[in-house]
């Protein structure tokens, strides 16, 4: 009830021709709209989505600010034959060189649109980004006269299905000209949030001292990350950091009931969100307007293209093991087993590496009694020192690396329920990928060499889902 009171009052505000606004009024209205029930969540590429868009380019327009293309505010892109649409207009600088360099600030503007017939309306996720966007355009053309490099602002389209509208753009533009990217994503909540975040300012030059140095004159709360690291989640940042572009990702946190039905315009604190809005335009000018900001040249791990030649980390497998008697071509029933240890892979070149492991290895099995195979068993069980050693090749890349890989591994055997041998060799394949410093891979094992010294022609086949961390 108090966000239709609220909404209400703006529009009849803005029917009268109310025009004393303050930026936290404005604020206030942009969220209001495009996290309002009639917007239906603003799903990427729908109409509800498009009359976001339209809202933002009238914005646009109100300011003053231009089209960065020939064509207009709208970028157009399609994607598994769907059709969406990112806002980008921008600021010229007055430089005569660094006006052909650019920061770039955005925000998404799509959401998850109606599941059922429960309206997801991202207030903070991310129509709070988006009214960010729209006040720093005013601020940043109101002082066009300051900038030497040219500023371009960009509402996002598609981007909760994928970071689509991002990664076009970044494809579009000349990103050597680009200097810093900022993706504004959530930052509706900084009061609860208790800080500001700002992710990646490593790869800034000076980014601590700059960012540290800004906040200070405002007095706003911040905390500085080095590097984005998570894999659980990802910004419109990505497609400009993997391809080698300085960028900083900044949120007020995830305290907000974002992806919720929850997530409404009247639990945004627009106090701390016009704050934010006036640090941001601070800090783009900043960056506009000094000859000697920079990037660092320094990617997060997550993004780099760049493999190091030795990777080192933990390991942890959750595994299923059973025993093959190959002479009867019979295979008896798994049990569960594990395995923890160390990791390391030697990266050769972009296609290649060398996956060699030390780790304990506990296996389980049920082995068949030799007068009823098929109904009764016994249990036997080993721990083991095992070494694989894995060729991996590089199968492509979809966002992550995706690997296939073929090697063998060595086995000490520490105990066992029976008399084995205390030598094990055997083949191995996998199949993984990997993001970042996390690995993920399913190896499935086969043991050559018989198990036992004295007995059934036994061998241990076992099948692993590995958990790899590099440090």
């Amino acid at each position: 009830m108090k966000r239709r009171i609220v909404y209400v009052t703006m529009l009849t505000m803005l029917s009268l021709g109310v025009s004393a606004q303050t930026q936290q009024d404005r604020l206030t209205q942009h969220v209001y709209y495009l996290a309002s029930d009639s917007l239906r969540g603003r799903q990427a590429g729908s109409e509800d989505a498009a009359k976001a868009a339209a809202y933002i380019v009238g914005q646009f327009e109100e300011i003053g600010v231009k089209p960065f293309y020939e064509g207009g505010f709208y970028q157009p892109f399609k994607k598994f034959d769907n059709e969406y649409k990112n806002v980008v207009a921008w600021i010229p600088g007055n430089d005569p060189i660094l006006k052909d360099e650019y920061i770039v600030i955005g925000a998404h503007y799509d959401h998850l649109g109606v599941r059922g017939d429960v309206v997801y309306n991202g207030a903070d996720d991310n129509a709070s980004g988006t009214a960010a966007i729209i006040e720093m355009a005013r601020i940043l053309k109101a002082r066009q006269d300051e900038l030497k490099r040219s500023v371009i602002i960009a509402a996002f389209d598609a981007e909760e299905i994928g970071l689509f509208g991002s990664d076009y753009l970044s494809s579009q533009l000349d990103v050597s000209k680009v200097k810093l990217m900022m993706s504004i994503d959530m930052v509706g909540w900084l009061e609860k949030g208790k800080t500001l975040r700002l992710n990646g300012v490593k790869t800034i030059k000076n980014g601590k001292r700059l960012l540290s140095g800004e906040a200070e004159k405002i007095d706003i709360p911040i905390r500085t990350k080095d590097f984005e690291n998570s894999i659980l989640t990802a910004t419109d940042t990505q497609g400009f950091a993997t391809k080698g572009v300085a960028t900083l990702h900044v949120t007020t946190g995830i305290k907000s009931p974002y992806h919720q039905p929850e997530d409404d315009a009247d639990l945004i604190d627009y106090q701390g969100l016009d704050k934010v809005t006036d640090y941001l335009s601070d800090v783009t000018l900043k960056c506009a307007t000094d000859p000697d900001f920079a990037p660092s040249g320094k990617v997060a791990d997550i993004h780099s293209n760049k493999k190091r030649v030795f990777d080192f980390g933990l390991m942890a497998s959750l595994n299923n093991s059973n025993l093959r008697f190959p002479n009867a071509g019979f295979m008896g029933k798994p049990r569960y087993a594990f395995n923890v240890g160390l990791t390391s892979q030697i990266n050769m070149g972009k296609t290649f590496s060398l996956e060699i492991d030390a780790l304990y290895d506990y296996q389980d099995a049920k082995l068949p009694s030799a007068t009823a195979p098929f109904e009764q068993y016994s249990r036997y069980h080993q721990e083991s020192v095992t070494v694989p050693a894995l060729l991996l090749m590089n199968a492509g890349n979809v966002g992550f690396d995706v690997f296939v890989g073929v090697g063998g591994y060595y086995s000490r055997v520490l105990r066992s329920s029976e008399s084995v041998n205390l030598n094990q060799y055997g083949w191995a394949w996998c199949l993984g990928f990997r993001l970042g410093k996390f690995k993920i891979e399913g190896i499935v094992r086969y043991q050559l060499n018989p198990l036992f010294v004295e007995g059934p022609n036994a061998r241990l086949r076992e099948g692993q889902f590995s958990l790899s961390y590099f440090l």
